[in-house]
């Protein structure tokens, strides 16, 4: 029933932009269908609560705590930026930098782009989940080139060829992965959780060889170093709330189809040191996005390098494997979403407001933007790990996680590059926020009240998430953990 719900749902979405000419009706539509899809996660959520997992239409569909996070995230995520859509459309209409016709078509591509991303979280098919993301490929590669200026049109280009070949990649390993079970029964074969059961396959070799193609195609995807090169370009050029909903549920999601592969993989004899590309390609994600955050001079590309640390830190909590460094990836994942998303929305407030994407180019922001500057302040303090925020518990469970397992180095490393990070952030925050030029007078900008609420709806989550930490929302992560691990 909700996965019928949930189609005729993205059904509206999507064909909305096509009928009315009208882009306010339009984007409210998208809104209210936004809240839709969040308040059928909460009622799956409950359902799965009391069994555990849900499957639908022969198990094509399959729900459990994994998915549910995956869920949560893509729905608050969904209904923050769709909320932010509305008056960033209608601004970008108003001084005539697009058309009407191009803000529907934002809006269509938006919702289908949304669809492919709940798709591939629901589905139970593994070539579904890779038709999954190829479809996400398809969509953003035309918001990311929405604003047609040579720049968004060279990353579009690059984010296509690159990303392409990667999921290309990816898919040669799939078939193989699929082949190595082919001695099983054919109406199961590409179903994962008739898989996670399975006994070992026909080869292992075969497997291995599979997975590390999946691994490093869907990392592309993913933007784990050294394959992440298409997004610093991808998230600076593309709009603002596109941007957001790349970095803080996009790059999680391609994560999370590896991750469904990693859970086969693991339990299959003399395969256990796969989790070794997740902690070799987590560390190169990290130290690769540390020192280039050091010499950004391009605020969004700053941002598009920490979501590439980001996924370094997921990757190398889920590739130590145990109970608390895993619980520290998904934790790391959904305060991730939310900070970034935060600071991705934000940005695109500033660069309204200046028209510059160069750090050098705004000053005294404390003056001119004080709501921006505040929110600006608070989604850096989530995004370094600053206690009392979700994030500082998270990292800190993956350092006590590799102290446990005796990676001294790893550990090490880590904590190095973290420091950086937030070295990184505190040198640009602070010069954009209260560096003032001795001489210049600031005025406050009347644009900074504009495109606040969704900032607001965004810290808002953060502050739930920490007053919840200990009750539901660790429950729930605790059986995703449970699934992972054993």
């Amino acid at each position: 029933m909700y996965i019928i719900l949930l189609g005729i749902l993205f059904l509206l979405m999507i064909i909305t932009p096509l009928i009315f000419k009208n882009i306010k009706a339009t984007g409210l539509v998208t809104i209210l269908g936004s809240l839709f899809i969040l308040s059928i996660t909460i009622k799956i959520i409950m359902l799965v609560s009391r069994f555990h997992s849900l499957s639908f239409f022969n198990e094509f569909f399959y729900i459990d705590s994994l998915t549910l996070l995956q869920l949560l995230i893509i729905s608050s995520i969904n209904i923050i930026v769709s909320i932010y859509s509305y008056k960033y459309i209608q601004g970008e209409i108003v001084e005539k930098k697009i058309s009407l016709k191009r803000g529907r078509l934002y809006y269509f591509l938006f919702n289908f782009f949304v669809f492919f991303m709940i798709f591939i979280a629901l589905t139970n098919n593994i070539v579904a989940m890779w038709i999954g993301l190829e479809g996400t490929t398809l969509t953003t590669a035309f918001l990311i080139g929405f604003n047609i200026n040579k720049e968004s049109l060279e990353s579009a280009w690059k984010y296509v060829i690159i990303c392409s070949i990667g999921i290309g990649i990816g898919f040669i390993g799939i078939l193989i992965f699929v082949n190595g079970y082919s001695s099983g029964d054919p109406a199961q074969i590409l179903k994962w959780s008739h898989l996670a059961k399975s006994s070992t396959p026909q080869s292992t070799y075969a497997i291995k060889i599979a997975f590390t193609l999946i691994f490093v195609g869907l990392g592309t995807k993913a933007g784990l170093a050294p394959m992440h090169t298409w997004l610093p370009d991808a998230h600076s050029e593309a709009p603002s709330p596109v941007s957001a909903m790349m970095s803080g549920v996009l790059l999680n999601l391609a994560l999370y189809v590896i991750l469904r592969f990693y859970i086969i993989t693991k339990h299959i004899p003399g395969l256990s040191n796969t989790r070794w590309l997740f902690i070799i390609f987590g560390c190169l994600s990290l130290l690769i996005s540390s020192f280039s955050i050091l010499r950004q001079l391009n605020y969004k590309r700053l941002l598009a390098f920490s979501s590439v640390e980001n996924l370094g830190i997921i990757a190398l909590g889920l590739g130590i494997g145990s109970k608390i460094t895993v619980f520290g990836a998904l934790l790391h994942s959904l305060i991730h979403a939310l900070g970034k998303s935060l600071l991705f929305l934000t940005a695109g407030n500033i660069l309204s407001a200046y028209k510059t994407k160069r750090i050098d180019k705004i000053n005294a922001l404390i003056k001119t933007m004080p709501i921006n500057a505040v929110f600006l302040i608070l989604g850096m303090l989530v995004i370094v790990g600053a206690p009392p925020f979700p994030s500082f518990f998270s990292e800190y469970s993956i350092i006590v996680g590799t102290v446990q397992s005796g990676n001294y180095i790893i550990t090490a490393l880590y904590s190095l590059c973290l420091l950086l990070v937030f070295a990184g952030f505190l040198k640009v925050f602070i010069k954009i926020v209260f560096n003032a030029e001795p001489g210049v007078t600031y005025e406050k900008l009347e644009i900074d009240k504009e495109n606040t609420l969704p900032l607001s709806l965004c810290f808002i989550l953060i502050i739930v998430m920490i007053l919840f930490m200990n009750g539901y929302l660790s429950s729930m992560i605790n059986n995703a953990v449970s699934i992972i691990c054993n």
